[in-house]
């Protein structure tokens, strides 16, 4: 990077996963700085619009939850966006993004339950209070259900409360505040990872807390489409994965069905597909879906981009290829 520094956005504060997954992506590059916004929307507007900044990662999925809304609202709306402002190719309806996926990284999701204080007796400490307030993403709470009511029936004289909090390592910070403006009777607990405990000074009552294993967090790597300067990808014999979206035309009999078959066609792989409604204004009729799907290439398919390109637009109303990247040989870990 010529002695550069790499400034990189991450869903913050430090200590959150997001940061991890930054960290893991850039790990092997000098001169990285870690920069972190406060909301999904600000790592995509900020990479939009700061040319400063190289790279934004943001999460895409969760193993356990599926889809981070978000992030897949805020592809969608910007290919809504692009086909309004009539930038799509009459020849091929294909929509040209601002913004490109350039990498995958997948985190290992592992909760603990953290306090503020000491607790010597670790979660049999709990019963000392009259009330337990627990600090956490949104969510986690889907993540760790189980375990909270596990700790629910084991102290049926305490209070539980959920207080949600804009990230994992900012429900570390809020429950050190939160607790020490109390009075005794109260306990503000966190839910956060092992990073964020550490970050802020505090205690872990009990590891690994999730309802599953394996549970995993997908992110993604983004980078403005003009910005040239990608720094070189560690050869891999994994193979690349495509992302796109697309609409159909959707009073067409097996519209949808249409256009995966274009995937058939050329004998690529569909790993993965999903949807979100959409309107392209507000007088837009409702029940309408952008379909999200990801397939493999390599170096053998398609033999004719072109070609496929050209039958993508023939059975879509309109299409974006967000990008082509290698795929993480994490995502095969359990």
């Amino acid at each position: 990077m010529n002695g550069k520094s790499l400034k990189v956005l991450f869903l913050g504060p430090q200590g959150t996963y997001s940061h991890q997954a930054a960290l893991q992506q850039f790990q092997s590059i000098p001169n990285v700085e870690y920069l972190p916004a406060t909301s999904i929307p600000q790592c995509f507007d900020e990479l939009e619009e700061d040319v400063t900044v190289d790279y934004s990662v943001v999460p895409l999925e969760n193993s356990t939850n599926g889809q981070v809304v978000f992030s897949y609202d805020l592809l969608r709306d910007r290919m809504i966006q692009k086909a309004q402002s009539s930038t799509t190719s009459a020849k091929t309806n294909m929509i040209t993004s601002d913004i490109e996926v350039i990498a995958e990284q997948y985190v290992s999701i592992t909760h603990c339950l953290i306090s503020p204080i000491e607790l010597p007796n670790g979660v049999e400490s709990l019963e000392r209070f009259k009330e337990v307030v627990i600090h956490s993403h949104p969510q986690v709470w889907g993540q760790v259900d189980g375990y909270l009511k596990s700790l629910e029936e084991k102290f049926p004289s305490l209070t539980f409360t959920r207080s949600d909090c804009s990230s994992t390592s900012e429900s570390v910070h809020q429950c050190m505040r939160s607790h020490a403006a109390s009075d005794d009777n109260i306990l503000h607990l966190a839910i956060a990872s092992e990073t964020a405990a550490q970050l802020h000074k505090a205690h872990i009552i009990e590891h690994s807390i999730n309802d599953k294993l394996g549970n995993t967090t997908r992110f993604l790597v983004l980078k403005r489409r003009e910005n040239t300067s990608r720094y070189e990808f560690e050869s891999t014999e994994l193979p690349q994965v495509n992302l796109l979206t697309f609409t159909t035309r959707q009073d067409d009999p097996g519209s949808l069905v249409d256009v995966l078959n274009v995937l058939k066609i050329h004998s690529l792989n569909m790993c993965s597909i999903n949807s979100r409604p959409f309107h392209m204004d507000e007088n837009d009729r409702n029940w309408r879906y952008l379909f999200f799907i990801e397939y493999y290439t390599d170096g053998n398919a398609p033999r004719n981009k072109e070609t496929f390109y050209e039958d993508i637009s023939e059975k879509s109303k309109q299409w974006c290829l967000w990008g082509t990247f290698p795929r993480n040989g994490k995502y095969y870990h359990k």
